[in-house]
């Protein structure tokens, strides 16, 4: 018994050896909120107030000191996010996940991201003159102070991740990957092309491919002075599924004049939709200096906030999904397969060698071919099939020219006037943005941002073009002075939810918009007031009411069987008397994306395949086409290849519901009123590390029960192919501003400001953002004083540590 109590005894101590060495490992590289440092570069001394949640607000004596403190504390809480970017962007993930990340590499190789970066960064930052030129520089310098003099986050050592010094280079990649992982064209494309060739035009014809009128589009307001080819689709979705960081999903935003507020003055809202993960994808801070006084979110690695607003002006981004991405099949050269044909001649194809590091692995040697189109991806995407043995190529705006992304950022936050603003807005080529501006002087805008594509009559970019002709090439880019647009319309109001254009010009621009359900919503609320604050935004903001869901679902009701089971038939009761809401306690939302789900996997799989039916409802053609096909008897859809019988829509409709309705009372038992939407849709905020269990209950912060859905303002989306719904994407901030009180506007980040785990902000605004509540914005330095308990000084070093 006295060995077996030493024993025990011994693992007791052993154990707690344990926990506390974990706890003095993760805790030796918590960030630094108070005391003094010495920095290299800094002209003068820097004071960073840190708030409550432990957003920093940096008062420099000059612009480049304000930028380099910046870059030293956006490392020291988000080092391991800024690494994970850099290496997405330059294909170098492999280097420290092993080989399971060596293909994600090679396809992010393959596309040329990395090529655009060194571009990029050649052109506009190889010297450091221009103001710009000196902020970005100065923000790197922090950055890579704290990699040389910091300690190295948990997660560097967890994974032996050795510390590399950022560079110019590095920026650039973090814009490419937040261009790429947007664009759904890499799953469109490919799609319907297979449909087309494998199915014929009769099923493609019932598909709404690009959007129609009854897709309420954006008005625009400007004034006269003013099957091989399958497993593409399905690789680039596994591909993008693999990254271990956030993928741009949507947004809203929405701007009212201020004469439909009650202060007087235009009000501005934003919230961008963006994968969820942890830490959170924006990190907030406040800068003030000579000539600068700027509130914003930042992406980890980049020095300029995205989204913002001075002491004169706000403004707010969303996505606008343009057709800026195009796949063209190349002729081969039967003699020469480095060779296509192009027009009257062969041409030769580039070849660069790409070197990819593979942790635990030899290094994998990768040969990239690039046609007059763009990069061929063959090798990254096989065709297997016999007809599809030409090279197919990726033309792609964005590598089309070195990006002017961080020039037209830094003026944003810069500007005196709209004209400026938007000058600074007609910059950027790609990715395609919308931009949301208000400012002091009373002025509202909606810009779209981007080169527009001038095609040929009659090209249909959501197909694999013909690269051999040249008639399918590109013509050119509008100029920006032609799109779509609208400054201080005549309704006081401009907003984006990722939908569609009205025409410009005479010009209607296709893309991958979102049908536009967000945007009638907020087009039904905005109208409705004259008296817009704050509060009003609040809730408007977190408005999960969808007008459209329910009529879709009265729609089936009135197709279903009368010989329903007791238990059916209160289930259709309930659908047929939901309002549209999505709060927890909702029961309708619970019945409607089951059904939604098993009517599209009865209707389309059986032609699709099982790999190609899961990137099906990941398309806004899947979206749009929904409602119209519900009304489509006839449509060739509805029937069942692998049957002998034909279906027909009603037959299609009964299964589904009776299948949905066995499944919830397996799921959630026979009482259909305790079938809250909170035990279905649950929100998980995973980090890269956290994808392992048990770190999860570590890394990970959550799950919790979440209200939202699908295409309502208070956009919550998730996978729907499998109960409980793990929400994938949503608000990755709320963001609120009456331009009267500039200084106090309102926000939320999802979890919290720190991507450190010991740290008080790793989730300390959790609770806040599930439960629809906002923290204050400051700007006002005596608030900021009076609240902020935590200084750090940063001074000057006098010579090398």
């Amino acid at each position: 018994m006295k060995v077996i109590k030493w024993i025990f005894l011994g693992l007791l101590v052993l154990l707690g050896l344990f926990i506390g060495g974990t706890y003095w490992f993760l805790n030796s590289s918590k960030p630094q909120y108070h005391g003094e440092l010495l920095l290299e570069n800094l002209q003068g001394e820097v004071n960073i107030y840190f708030d409550n949640f432990g957003i920093p607000h940096i008062y420099a004596s000059s612009e480049t000191d304000a930028y380099l403190a910046l870059g030293y504390v956006h490392a020291q809480e988000r080092l391991f996010q800024m690494e994970l970017l850099r290496r997405v962007g330059s294909g170098r993930l492999s280097e420290i996940f092993g080989p399971d990340l060596a293909k994600t590499d090679q396809f992010l190789r393959t596309i040329g991201i990395n090529e655009i970066a060194k571009l990029s960064a050649s052109t506009f930052l190889s010297q450091s003159e221009t103001p710009y030129q000196k902020a970005t520089m100065a923000y790197l310098q922090g950055v890579n102070s704290f990699i040389q003099h910091g300690p190295a986050p948990p997660e560097f050592t967890l994974l032996g991740i050795p510390k590399e010094e950022f560079t110019p280079e590095d920026i650039y990649r973090v814009v490419g990957y937040m261009g790429f992982s947007f664009n759904t064209a890499v799953r469109t494309d490919p799609l319907l092309t297979a449909i087309n060739n494998n199915l014929g035009s009769d099923y493609l014809k019932d598909l709404i491919i690009n959007t129609v009128r009854e897709n309420t589009p954006i008005p625009t307001y400007m004034p006269v002075d003013s099957n091989s080819i399958s497993e593409i689709t399905r690789k680039v979705t596994a591909v993008l599924q693999a990254l271990p960081v956030a993928q741009w999903m949507g947004s809203n935003s929405w701007v009212v004049s201020g004469e439909k507020t009650k202060s007087g003055y235009p009000m501005l809202a934003n919230d961008t939709h963006i994968g969820f993960s942890q830490p959170a994808v924006w990190y907030e801070a406040h800068l003030e200096a000579p000539g600068l006084s700027f509130y914003g979110n930042h992406l980890a690695g980049f020095p300029f906030g995205l989204v913002g607003h001075t002491n004169f002006s706000a403004w707010g981004i969303t996505i606008f999904p343009n057709d800026d991405m195009d796949f063209y099949r190349e002729k081969s050269n039967p003699e020469n397969a480095h060779q296509v044909w192009y027009k009257d001649r062969w041409e030769s194809l580039k070849k660069r060698k790409e070197i990819i590091k593979i942790k635990g692995a030899e290094n994998l040697e990768v040969d990239v071919f690039t046609s007059r189109h763009g990069p061929v991806i063959n090798d990254v995407n096989p065709l297997v099939d016999s007809i599809e043995q030409h090279p197919v190529s990726f033309y792609w705006t964005y590598l089309q020219f070195p990006s002017k992304a961080i020039q037209s950022a830094y003026a944003w936050s810069h500007s005196t006037s709209m004209a400026e603003f938007r000058e600074a807005v007609s910059w950027l080529e790609a990715p395609g943005l919308n931009v949301t501006y208000a400012d002091r002087d009373g002025n509202i805008a909606w810009w779209t941002m981007a080169r527009l594509l001038k095609r040929p009559e009659g090209v249909e970019p959501k197909m694999i073009l013909d690269g051999s002709t040249g008639q399918d090439d590109p013509l050119g880019w509008y100029p920006f002075d032609m799109n779509p647009k609208s400054e201080n319309p005549a309704n006081g109001f401009v907003y984006s939810a990722n939908n569609q254009p009205d025409s410009a010009f005479g010009i209607f621009h296709t893309g991958y918009y979102y049908p536009g359900l967000r945007g009638e919503r907020i087009i039904e609320l905005l109208s409705q007031k004259s008296d817009w604050d704050l509060e009003s935004f609040k809730q408007m903001i977190l408005d999960d009411r969808s007008p459209e869901y329910p009529e879709t679902g009265n729609r089936i009701i009135a197709l279903l069987d009368h010989d329903l089971t007791d238990t059916e038939r209160q289930v259709a009761q309930v659908l047929q008397s939901w309002n549209g809401e999505h709060g927890q306690e909702a029961i309708g939302p619970s019945i409607y994306y089951p059904l939604i789900n098993c009517i599209e996997k009865n209707t389309f799989e059986d032609e699709l395949g099982k790999e190609n039916f899961q990137v099906y409802p990941t398309t806004q053609v899947a979206r749009r086409s929904l409602p119209f096909l519900l009304e489509n008897d006839s449509s060739v859809w509805w029937d069942n290849v692998n049957t002998e019988k034909i279906e027909d829509r009603k037959f299609i409709i009964n299964l589904s519901f009776r299948e949905t309705v066995k499944q919830l009372v397996e799921d959630l038992g026979t009482d259909y009123q305790q079938w809250h939407w909170g035990k279905l849709h649950q929100l998980e905020h995973v980090h890269a590390i956290g994808r392992q269990k048990p770190l999860d209950k570590l890394f990970n912060v959550g799950p919790y029960p979440i209200p939202g859905g699908d295409e309502v303002i208070n956009k919550m989306d998730f996978d729907k192919s499998s109960t409980p719904y793990k929400v994938k994407s949503g608000p990755a901030m709320r963001i609120l501003v009456d331009l009267a009180d500039m200084q106090n506007s309102l926000s939320v980040l999802p979890t919290g400001q720190s991507g450190h785990l010991m740290s008080k902000h790793y989730r300390d605004q959790a609770a806040l953002y599930n439960a629809g509540k906002f923290r204050p914005q400051h700007m006002n330095r005596q608030a900021i004083m009076k609240e902020a308990s935590r200084v750090l000084v940063l001074k000057p070093a006098k010579e090398d540590r």
